[in-house]
């Protein structure tokens, strides 16, 4: 852009120049005008060419842990309020953690053409063979707030668990994310199997991407407080620490000595499953912006 309009610059002083007479300059666009035109077209430029995605989530925490990862000024993270979609949620009915993730990003991308990220986390107990696994959110069956459901979910876990000892209490946290795309176009390299890059223009004025599906799968692994541990009794659901959320109190990091409710945000997204989902699906991203 501005290198199309660079003539226009060097033409503009030459014509001022050459003229010779008050009434002829103002008849002219003054350098002043030309430079201040172009500016402002350089920053439409700019503003424009910013790309927005959309992050299928209503938990502000998941936003907190997003933003901290992806930083580029050119991007712009906004999330289904902020952009007034008010639509019914998804199923979510498949059985894999990738399987769900992909499910929502493609139908939030779909709804509000937009690229769309979207994950499906969750713990994963050895000793009750990976439950409560894509059903974590919902483990106990307690509806309402997360007041509500996290105490619910945690009891229901420490019960299952009971008084095995911690050796033989080892989990993990899954995140699995994707990054889906709106319906358009796609092109192909000459080999015809490596997607390419296709940006067009929406409505809005706001670049797209249109390729295939990203899915990536972040861990942590630990282990669920038990017996002998600080903060641990079977009728404790709350656990230990008061940062984080659902399962963090009772999931005990063996290497730092702390549960993920234990550390500082920024401590736990720099080891977090999420973390490392965000950061291996920006990896894959931005060779591509």
């Amino acid at each position: 852009m501005v290198n199309r309009l660079l003539p226009g610059w060097f033409s503009a002083i030459n014509n001022h120049k050459e003229l010779t007479t008050e009434t002829q300059r103002k008849q002219r666009p003054t350098i002043t005008s030309c430079l201040f035109q172009t500016l402002c077209l350089c920053a439409s430029v700019v503003k424009t060419s910013m790309m927005r995605f959309l992050l299928a989530t209503s938990n502000p925490h998941k936003l907190d842990e997003i933003k901290a990862v992806i930083t580029d000024p050119a991007l712009e993270i906004v999330t289904l309020k902020d952009i007034g979609l008010d639509i019914d949620e998804p199923v979510e009915d498949q059985p894999t953690f990738e399987g769900n993730a992909l499910l929502k990003a493609q139908y939030y991308a779909d709804a509000a053409g937009l690229p769309c990220f979207a994950d499906d986390s969750g713990l994963e107990v050895d000793a009750l063979d990976g439950a409560p696994g894509v059903y974590s959110a919902r483990y106990s069956g307690m509806t309402g707030g997360r007041d509500v459901v996290d105490p619910a979910n945690n009891q229901k876990l420490l019960n299952e668990l009971g008084d095995l000892p911690t050796e033989k209490r080892s989990a993990r946290f899954v995140c699995a994310m994707a990054l889906c795309f709106p319906p358009g176009s796609q092109t192909f390299s000459k080999t015809g199997s490596d997607p390419v890059l296709n940006t067009v223009l929406n409505k809005k004025g706001i670049r797209n991407l249109f390729r295939d599906p990203i899915v990536v799968r972040g861990t942590i692994e630990g282990r669920i407080l038990g017996p002998g541990d600080e903060g641990y009794a079977i009728d404790n659901p709350r656990g230990i620490g008061k940062n984080g959320f659902g399962y963090d109190p009772l999931f005990f990091v063996p290497e730092l000595g702390k549960t993920t409710a234990q550390l500082t945000p920024d401590h736990k997204n720099s080891i977090s499953h999420r973390g490392k989902a965000s950061r291996l699906i920006w990896d894959q991203l931005k060779n591509l912006i």
